[in-house]
């Protein structure tokens, strides 16, 4: 065996046999020539430091659970005052527009009384009348059709519903609608017009800033065409598909008579009405 590899044998059995090292073993050494008290000592007191902090964090536990336990009673009062709040709230906004519809009305029977007594006012009011129409601010009744789309059930994992209906499905079902000729659109009862917004805030579906919960009834007026139109087009195709492979519900039905109440009239603050300029003869019309 030559030098070196004795020399390696040497160091493995030495590692072997002391597993202390020699100057922890010189301290220990001293500590008991001292007194030889100071190491059990020391274990002592790590052992009691140990305990403390367990029987501690033991009781702050228990503090912190009981404080849980004692305000989800407060938590599910807050949670339903909450709640009636918010229902309290959307009856009172319901009857405000209701009673707005009512105004409105009456405003309308008095102006076309007093324009309908000349020609020059009669023209007005029938311009102003075909403008409203367009604009959706009129009640309307016609056949049409009605789509109602549903939330999938929350999955038994309680993990995120891929069914659930977002603002872009019924945005992609309502430009459907006009793409096919609709003539006048509203979603759970809201009549859409040039400037309404269908957008989420949170898990919320917001039109013209005015919740609208599931199921989300969207109906639509217009030609007879506008059933088939619907059925070919690529929105629905879509959302059979998320229906097949997510559980949410898809559901198309023409109507012979649809009554759609008017909208909301825009608040216009920038915009400013132009005469329209008449030209003559042929040329560049910009």
């Amino acid at each position: 065996m030559s030098s070196t590899e004795s020399r390696s044998t040497s160091m493995l059995r030495r590692l072997l046999d002391e597993t202390l090292d020699p100057g922890y073993e010189e301290a220990a050494g001293r500590r008991v020539a001292a007194g030889g008290t100071a190491a059990p000592e020391s274990g002592w007191t790590r052992r009691l430091v140990l305990a403390l902090c367990l029987l501690l964090i033991g009781a702050l536990s228990t503090v912190v659970i009981s404080q849980v336990r004692s305000s989800a009673p407060q938590r599910e009062e807050l949670r339903e005052a909450l709640i009636a709040d918010v229902a309290a709230q959307r009856s009172a906004g319901d009857l405000l527009q209701q009673r707005l519809v009512e105004i409105r009305d009456e405003a309308t029977r008095v102006r076309e009384q007093l324009l309908a007594a000349t020609s020059q006012g009669q023209g007005a009011l029938d311009e102003l009348d075909r403008a409203e129409k367009g604009a959706g601010l009129t009640a309307v009744r016609g056949p049409g059709l009605v789509v109602t789309l549903t939330d999938a059930p929350p999955p038994e994992n309680g993990g995120d519903n891929l069914g659930r209906i977002l603002d872009r499905d019924i945005q992609s079902v309502v430009n459907e609608f006009w793409a096919a000729g609709a003539e006048a659109v509203a979603i759970d009862g809201q009549r859409l017009g040039p400037t309404t917004s269908i957008r989420s805030a949170g898990q919320a579906i917001l039109v013209d800033f005015r919740p609208v919960t599931n199921p989300y009834l969207i109906e639509a007026i217009g030609p007879a065409g506008m059933f088939d139109q619907l059925l070919e087009s690529s929105a629905v195709r879509t959302l059979a598909s998320y229906a097949s492979s997510f559980g949410l519900g898809l559901d198309v039905v023409p109507a012979d008579q649809l009554d759609l109440l008017p909208g909301t009239r825009a608040a216009v603050t920038e915009a400013e009405p132009v005469g329209l300029r008449r030209v003559s003869g042929r040329g560049d019309h910009r």
